[in-house]
């Protein structure tokens, strides 16, 4: 830590690490990171697929609604394994006449369907434009993909604008540009539209989860970061399941986007509720505006300042290093990882754990509807069993070491999926419980990663390689709604997948320093001293 952070980490410590003016703006804070969830897996719902199965021309006029009339499908539609075809009926023995009667169909003639009839009881964008069958189900698919690929562009933008103007304004702006680009999706009138604006929403908007975390972190003390991070992180969970139970109540797909959406609108007045990050106004040089945040916060937490606190806000810091005759501090492109083969090997390692993390998360979370007898009710619950994940992650990071609390996590994840492939599918309960604990520990894992991976790289280096690894993880994240279609070929492919990429990732992360109590390399020379049992720099 500089002496310049430490300053100001004193002054905060003063302030109290987490007083009343730090709980009320991460309150705040905190409302609107319930948010990024909410649009990140919208599409879960709106991209939803449906029952549907084709229009008996001869038997139903057309609007007939989905009723089961298992007489009539009997005579009139294949059946695979004992399920009624969704895409294919049978021919009829004389098309010149219309008639319903079971020895007008030719048992032995199946053609494509060339008109549906949807469950009515949810209207997803696969009624909306007809997204039948195999040649338009990889449509519902392509909407997470392009969602995910929009993260791709958000994350340097979002950490350039945050840098350049501000942590609060890359906060506001990124909610206001997410909500009104998913109202104008809500508007959609083609599945071209809807795709375009879901890419623009993830690439202007996906942001908010990073900005917020920053900004509530650059605002407390030292010893309530972890804290913070807990505090924060539950509210996050907390909007995927505020998604299912709005999901659950709006029946059509443009109405729950509405719903969803237009909150991010009420943003605008956090311009005037909440404050810039400190930190980041004295790198800016304007400390007039953050010695009148520091006097606010201490007001507000009935904190008396000290006479060294006060002249630290009027610049007479005793002592003081003239910035003229400081030291330029010499700048290592990223380029200069590959002088290390061992540091290559590290990233090498933390950008495939990056990987599986968002590809086997992303993935559990997409194929919700395949465990239990209800997609809300299975979402939900994936959503609530990451509180106490992000409490046990919280207990054992600082107990058991980053390496150990990152490869059991991954092998509980990969083996909660390998045992869903030997669960037959009538065993409802216990596959839900399964898959829970699967989300369980990906989640874990997904927490650990972002703490492990600034730990084990050099100061150098550290901001321009997490931004590497994040970066390089959406790989997963683009990949994973792809999974439902491998489901079509074999329904334990997408298990399979998951877990050998977790248990994959479990055997890897072993191969990398441990970083508990460890002190924070700040050159390359200094990181490649750290070994798999011990990273105690001097």
């Amino acid at each position: 830590m500089s002496r310049e952070e430490g300053k100001w980490d004193k002054v905060l410590q003063e302030l109290g690490d987490f007083g009343v003016f730090q709980l009320k703006n991460y309150i705040l804070i905190s409302l609107v990171v319930l948010l990024p969830p909410v649009y990140g897996f919208s599409y879960v719902f709106s991209a939803a697929d449906i029952n549907y199965r084709c229009r008996i021309e001869e038997c139903e006029p057309p609007g007939s609604g989905f009723i089961t009339n298992r007489t009539l499908l009997e005579f009139s539609i294949p059946q695979i394994d004992g399920t009624f075809s969704r895409c294919n009926r049978f021919g009829v023995v004389n098309s010149s006449q219309v008639s319903c009667d079971a020895t007008n169909f030719d048992r032995d003639l199946s053609i494509p369907c060339t008109d549906f009839i949807f469950d009515s009881r949810k209207k997803t964008i696969v009624s909306e434009w007809n997204l039948t069958c195999t040649e338009n189900e990889w449509k519902l698919a392509f909407v997470g993909t392009m969602a995910n690929i929009g993260q791709f562009i958000a994350l340097p933008i979002t950490g350039f604008f945050s840098d350049r103007f501000g942590r609060k304004a890359a906060f506001i702006l990124s909610t206001l540009c997410c909500g009104l680009c998913g109202i104008i999706k809500s508007f959609s009138s083609s599945y071209s539209m809807l795709v375009l604006f879901e890419f623009l929403e993830m690439a202007l908007g996906s942001g908010i989860y990073a900005c917020g975390y920053v900004l509530g972190m650059e605002l407390v003390g030292p010893s309530k970061r972890a804290f913070g991070t807990l505090f924060i992180n539950s509210f996050y969970t907390s909007g995927g399941a505020i998604l299912g139970l709005v999901a659950l109540w709006q029946d059509y797909w443009r109405d729950m986007l509405r719903w969803l959406y237009f909150p991010c609108l009420l943003v605008v007045a956090y311009f005037w509720l909440i404050p810039e990050s400190v930190r980041w106004l004295l790198t800016m040089g304007r400390q007039d505006e953050a010695s009148k945040i520091i006097r606010k916060a201490a007001k507000r937490n009935n904190v008396l300042l000290s006479e060294e606190t006060i002249a630290i806000l009027h610049g007479n810091v005793p002592g003081k290093v003239n910035p003229v005759a400081k030291k330029k501090k010499k700048s290592y492109p990223i380029a200069s990882i590959f002088s290390s083969s061992a540091l290559l090997i590290r990233l090498a390692i933390c950008s495939f754990c990056w990987i599986t993390n968002t590809f086997v998360y992303y993935g559990l979370v997409i194929n919700s509807a395949s465990f239990g007898d209800d997609i809300h009710t299975s979402f939900i619950l994936g959503c609530l069993i990451e509180i106490p994940s992000f409490i046990v992650s919280y207990l054992v990071l600082d107990r058991i070491g980053r390496r150990w609390t990152l490869c059991s996590s991954f092998l509980v994840s990969g083996i909660a999926c390998l045992s869903v492939i030997f669960i037959g599918a009538d065993h409802t309960t216990l596959r839900l419980v399964m898959f829970l604990i699967g989300r369980f520990g990906i989640t874990i894992s997904f927490t650990s990663i972002y703490l492990y991976t600034t730990e084990i790289f050099p100061t150098e280096l550290r901001s321009s390689l997490l931004s590497f690894c994040s970066t390089v993880g959406r790989i997963g994240a683009a990949v994973a709604p792809q999974t439902p279609l491998l489901a079509k070929f074999s329904k334990s492919l997408p298990m399979v997948l998951f877990c050998g990429t977790a248990l994959t990732a479990g055997a890897l992360i072993l191969q990398a320093p441990e970083t508990l109590n460890a002190k924070l390399p700040d050159t390359i020379q200094q990181a490649e001293k750290m070994n798999n049992t011990s990273a105690n720099i001097q």
